[in-house]
Formats: structure tokens, sequence, C-alpha cells
């Protein structure tokens, strides 16, 4: 029976042996690595980020609301598929689901570490992982890999790591390492990306904007953390990236799609505060693609349990 849908952000549970068997030896002492707390259950430690991860939320898609907790998991009672591929795959069948492009969790809140070279080395160890875990079935465990992109050429390196391992995009960080990504600087960076057939995806919470730092009540704050997508969007479309390189596959995730056609008409129509003068009212190939959109006329979405 044909399975239509795919899903375009699904998330893998990091096992605890994800860095500290793999990562750089000069790094292993320092490697993320899990912790068993008495009350509050296993926690991932990531050294330089002041509060570990606790895994209670990471992994709790299926549950009832009465049923999460921050606190308390173990990581043996968790969703098997998160990090077992064949448990994985009995989850898509279960669910209709014909394949799933697979991002990182803990992965994510490392790409606002402040240490760039231990952050490429944590990268580095978990695309080992992704391409071991996707390997048996890649044509429905889609990886993504990960760079920290320290500059320019590194990250041309690591783009050509991530497709030898067998990766099928890359999970950008919102900052690189030297300036902005509207410089013109990184114009190789994209080049390579059309070259190799890599999408480039921006995922939230992983922009050093992203402080939840916000007026009003706290639920502001969850709000907001969509913004730091939309503006790395705002940053390729008018420093006219697209122009310069109409073939660069950018995804923006779980960013709220929602907002785009406001926010288009807002960049489009004359005598706006934003189309006034601005690239995207000119250009004839503004193209914005986001992961979270219902409406695309190739895919439709899910949120996998295996989450």
């Amino acid at each position: 029976m044909a399975k239509p849908i795919i899903s375009a952000d699904s998330h893998i549970t990091e096992p605890p042996d994800t860095y500290t068997a793999r990562i750089d030896r000069r790094f292993k002492g320092r490697a993320p690595h899990v912790v068993r707390d008495a009350k509050r259950g296993d926690l991932f430690v990531i050294e330089g980020i002041d509060k570990p991860i606790p895994m209670g939320l990471i992994a709790a898609a299926g549950k009832r609301a009465e049923e999460l907790t921050m606190f308390g998991a173990r990581f043996e009672d968790m969703h098997r598929g998160g990090w077992d591929p064949e448990a994985r795959l009995a989850d898509q069948e279960r669910d209709g689901v014909a394949a799933e492009v697979l991002y990182p969790t803990v992965g994510m809140m490392l790409c606002n570490h402040p240490d760039i070279e231990f952050k490429q080395a944590c990268f580095d160890a978990y695309n080992l992982w992704i391409a071991e875990y996707c390997a048996g079935h890649p044509e429905r465990l889609i990886g993504v890999g990960q760079t920290a992109v320290r500059s320019v050429e590194d990250g041309i390196r690591d783009l050509r790591k991530i497709k030898a391992l067998g990766l099928r995009g890359v999970m950008m960080p919102g900052n690189p390492g030297v300036a902005d990504y509207d410089d013109p600087m990184y114009d190789p960076l994209w080049e390579a990306a059309v070259d190799l057939g890599l999408p480039l995806s921006f995922h939230i919470l992983t922009s050093q904007q992203d402080t939840f730092r916000v007026r009003g009540p706290k639920i502001n704050a969850f709000m907001s953390i969509i913004r730091g997508c939309q503006d790395i969007i705002g940053t390729f479309i008018f420093s006219g990236v697209f122009e310069r390189h109409p073939k660069l596959a950018l995804v923006c995730v779980e960013a709220d799609a929602g907002g785009c056609p406001t926010t288009c008409t807002a960049w489009t129509t004359p005598g706006s505060a934003t189309a006034t003068g601005s690239r995207a009212g000119r250009s004839r190939r503004c193209r914005a693609s986001t992961s979270a959109s219902t409406s695309t006329r190739r895919s439709r979405t899910t949120t996998s349990p295996s989450r």
C-alpha cells in the first residue's frame, strides 16, 4: 500500500554514546554525556551550557498532556525508534509514513555553543552517528548533517564530508563563525551546496538571537522562537543571495509557514515600508520554502511518534 506522507521535520533521540564514542580524541573528556539524577532523571550534560538538557520532553510525541513532564525520564523508557532505525521503520509502518527527514535534538542546543571548535567536534561525531542510523534504509530515513561553518573554507569541507557520508542535507547554525550569511564571501559555500545537491536547513532555536528575552508574560517567549528563522530568510532574500544563486535550496524548519503570505505581501506591496527599495520587491527569483508548509504539491507532513 502506498504511503503518501513524508515527514519533513522529524527528530531523533541522541543515545548516550553519540558523542562520547565518536568525538575527536582532543575533546574526549569534554564530550556531551548523559548523567542520571535521582530526582530529575536522565540529563544530557554539555560543558559550556549552563543548564543540562532534561530528556523528559525530547521524545514525548504520542503522550497525553497529563503525562508530559520535563524531568524524571530515563533513556531506556523512551520511544525506541528515536535511536533504533528498525524500530523507527516499525513506527513508520504503523503511522503510514513513507519517509522522514531527520534532525538532531541535543544537536539543536549545540548550535549556540560558545566554543566553535568544540561545537564542530560535536557535529562531526553526530554526523557519524546519524549516517550509521540511516545507512540501512536511506530511502526512508533521510539524515541531515551538521556544520558549525567556522569559515567559508571549513563549511565547504564539511558539506563534502556530509555528502560522502550519504546524508541528504545540512542543518546550518543560525550564526556562522565569520561575518553573517548576507556577506558575499559566502557565495562559494552556496555554490558548493548547489553543486553537491544538498539543501541547507535552518531550524528554530539555533540562532544566538533566540534568547527568549521578551516583554510581558512568559508565553511571549514561546511565541518569539520563530523569529530567528524568519530573520535568516530575510537576510538571504534582501541581500540578493537567491538572485546570485537561483538553484540554492533553503529550508526554514518549524518556523510558522502560516506567516508567509502576510510577510510576502509586506515585501512586495508597492508603498509598504518593507517593499520600498527592497530587493524582494524587484526580484524575479525570490522564493521562500518551508518544511512546515501544508500546501506543497509534492508532500504532506506529519509528526512522528519517535520524536
